[in-house]
C-alpha cells in the first residue's frame, strides 16, 4: 500500500515535498519504508497525473526534453547558429513541452498530436487520417490536415522559409520539437480505443494514476519511463551510448508518413498483448522498445531541424526585423 500525504497538491512550481511525506508500507509489518529515489519518481508522477489528464501528454516533459536533447547536440553549426537566433537564451529541451500546455486556448491545435490510422489499415492515409470533421474541436470541420503528420510537414515549411517572421518560425519550431516526439510513442498512430486511452489498467500495483484511472496509454506515454528513475541527463547519456550501440544514426531518415507506419506497426503489436496490469515484468518486457523510439525521436528530429534551418545562412535569421511576440 501506499501512503500519500494529502497535501499533494499544486501546480508544477510546488514547493519541494520532504520525503517523509510520501513512504511505502513494508509488507506485514507497521513501519513504513521510505525511499529518496521511490519517492522523487512518484511525486513526479502524482504531479503529472493531478495536473494533465493522460490524453494531453506523449512521453511526458522529461521525455518530450530527452527527445530535444538527443538532437541539439547533434545540429550542424549552420543549425545551432540559427536555433539560437530564434530561442534566444531558451534551450530547445526548454520549449519541447509548449504544445501541450497550450492546447486549451489552441483547441484547433487538438488533434494535431497523433494520427488515428485504423489498427486493420495498411498504413497512413492522409485523406482517411488527417479530416476529423466528426470531432468537436475548433476547426475539425474545414481542417484537412489534422493530423501530426501533416502538422510536422507544414510548420517544416514555415521553419525553412526565410521570409517568414520570426515569430511564426519559432512557434513552427516549437511545434516540430514536439510533434515529431508524439509521433513516435507508438500509441499515438493506431485508433484503437483512442490510441489506448479507453483500456484501463493497474500500473506497478495501483489503478489510479492520480485523480485519473491509470490506461495504457498514459504507461506508454509516461509512467514506463518513469520507472526507470532516470534523471533527465542520465537518460539522454544512456540513449547516447545505445544510439552508438545499435547504429541507430543509420535510421535517421524518413519522412513523417514513414515514421507513423513505424508506430502504427508497434502500435498493433502493444494493443494486442495488453496485459492484465503493468507490471515489472511487462516494464522489462517492453523498455527497450521505450528508449528506441526516444533515441530515434531525437535522431529525426536533428535531421529536420537540419535540413531546414541548415539551410539558411544566419544573417537571414538574425535580420528578421519583427519581434518573437509573445509566448502563449
Amino acid at each position: 500500500m501506499l501512503a500519500i500525504a494529502p497535501s499533494l497538491t499544486g501546480g508544477y512550481n510546488h514547493p519541494e515535498i520532504p520525503a517523509s511525506a510520501v513512504c511505502r508500507r513494508v509488507p506485514g509489518r507497521n513501519a513504513k519504508l521510505c525511499d529518496r529515489g521511490f519517492v522523487k519518481k512518484l511525486i513526479a508522477l502524482l504531479l503529472l497525473a493531478t495536473f494533465l489528464p493522460a490524453q494531453l501528454l506523449a512521453w511526458g516533459p522529461k521525455g518530450h526534453a530527452i527527445v530535444a536533447d538527443i538532437a541539439a547536440a547533434r545540429l550542424t553549426p549552420a543549425a545551432k547558429q540559427n536555433l539560437q537566433l530564434l530561442l534566444g537564451g531558451d534551450s530547445l529541451a526548454s520549449v519541447s513541452s509548449w504544445a501541450d500546455s497550450v492546447r486549451k486556448e489552441r483547441d484547433e491545435s487538438y488533434d494535431w498530436h497523433f494520427v488515428d490510422i485504423p489498427t486493420d489499415a495498411s498504413g497512413f492515409s492522409e485523406e482517411r487520417d488527417c479530416f476529423r470533421p466528426q470531432d468537436k474541436h475548433k476547426d475539425a470541420l474545414t481542417d484537412h490536415h489534422n493530423c501530426v503528420v501533416d502538422r510536422i510537414e507544414m510548420f517544416q515549411k514555415i521553419l525553412g522559409d526565410e521570409k517568414a517572421s520570426r515569430a511564426d518560425r519559432l512557434e513552427a519550431l516549437k511545434w516540430i520539437v514536439h510533434f515529431v516526439g508524439d509521433l513516435h510513442q507508438p500509441l499515438h498512430a493506431i485508433d484503437a480505443a483512442r490510441g489506448g486511452n479507453d483500456i484501463k489498467l493497474a500500473v506497478f500495483g495501483s489503478p489510479k494514476c492520480g485523480d485519473y484511472d491509470c490506461n495504457l496509454h498514459w504507461a506508454w506515454d509516461t509512467l514506463l519511463l518513469e520507472h526507470t528513475g532516470h534523471s533527465e541527463e542520465e537518460y539522454v547519456g544512456r540513449l547516447n551510448s545505445l544510439i552508438e550501440q545499435k547504429h541507430l544514426q543509420s535510421q535517421s531518415s524518413g519522412t513523417p508518413a514513414d515514421w507513423a507506419n513505424e508506430s502504427h506497426l508497434q502500435a498493433r503489436r502493444i494493443i494486442e498483448t495488453t496485459p492484465v496490469a503493468i507490471d515489472d515484468a511487462y516494464y522489462q518486457a517492453n523498455i527497450d522498445l521505450v528508449n528506441e523510439k526516444l533515441a530515434l525521436a531525437g535522431l529525426r528530429l536533428a535531421a529536420v531541424l537540419n535540413g531546414t534551418l541548415g539551410k539558411a545562412p544566419a544573417a537571414k535569421v538574425s535580420s528578421l526585423s519583427q519581434p518573437a511576440g509573445r509566448e502563449h
